[in-house]
């Protein structure tokens, strides 16, 4: 086992899940893990970006690209809402970049990205760059606020090697499957594993967070 933790205190956040072709998912994953399809041929691409303000590597910003998967059995009285395979990740800064890659095994594109939360009476807009171009302009509405947590698995590979980490997310937080968000993805980089032609531009599931906390336990070799 890796003997790391990371904990990292947000101001805002975002999680939306879009449907994505099964294909692109079953060639990201590694073998040991299945993707899951909300209908025939189609799974789940989940698009997070976080704003932190607080954590070991300072303040960044960082946006994730993830294919839902099923989550372990959890011991009783803890059942993880899902699965995650985060297949790439971009950050603001060098050191984040680092720490996240050798702590918890992410990969992570070689350049700083450039973040904008732009929240409005009831949405939130993201827009995250590079100096290559765009990479994703996604806004998310408002529904309910409430506070909780969340128990998430995360699953990631080295080599040969297989990992997956508990990741608990805690704070202020408003979830819909109103489908009144939009993404636009952009030839870059970041995208280039995803069909884009054939990733959904609305949201089926849309999740907004505020002034809360990230928690990352040590990885666990499967």
């Amino acid at each position: 086992m890796l003997v790391d933790t990371g904990r990292y205190v947000f101001t805002t956040g975002v999680s939306a899940f879009f449907e994505m072709p099964t294909s692109d998912a079953r060639r990201i994953l590694p073998e040991h893990l299945q993707p899951v399809e909300v209908r025939h041929e189609r799974s789940i691409l989940a698009v997070t970006a976080f704003h932190f303000r607080e954590s070991v590597c300072g303040p960044y910003a960082e946006v994730m690209f993830s294919v839902i998967v099923p989550p372990f059995p959890g011991r009783w009285g803890q059942h993880p809402k899902a699965g995650f395979y985060p297949f790439l990740a971009a950050t603001s800064s060098e050191e984040s970049r680092r720490h996240r890659s050798e702590a918890f095994r992410i990969p992570h594109l070689a350049e700083n990205i450039d973040a904008r939360f732009v929240e409005s009476a009831g949405t939130l807009q993201v827009n995250i760059w590079t100096r290559t171009g765009p990479v994703v302009d996604l806004t998310v509405t408002q529904h309910k606020w409430e506070s909780t947590t969340h128990l998430l698995h995360t699953f990631m590979t080295h080599g040969k090697q297989r990992y997956k980490a508990n990741l608990q997310i805690s704070g202020r937080y408003t979830v819909h499957e109103n489908e009144r968000g939009r993404m636009t993805l952009h030839h870059h980089p970041m995208t280039t594993a995803l069909t884009l032609e054939e990733i959904s531009p609305y949201p089926f599931r849309e999740h907004w967070l505020k002034e809360g906390v990230e928690l990352f336990d040590p990885l666990e070799l499967l």
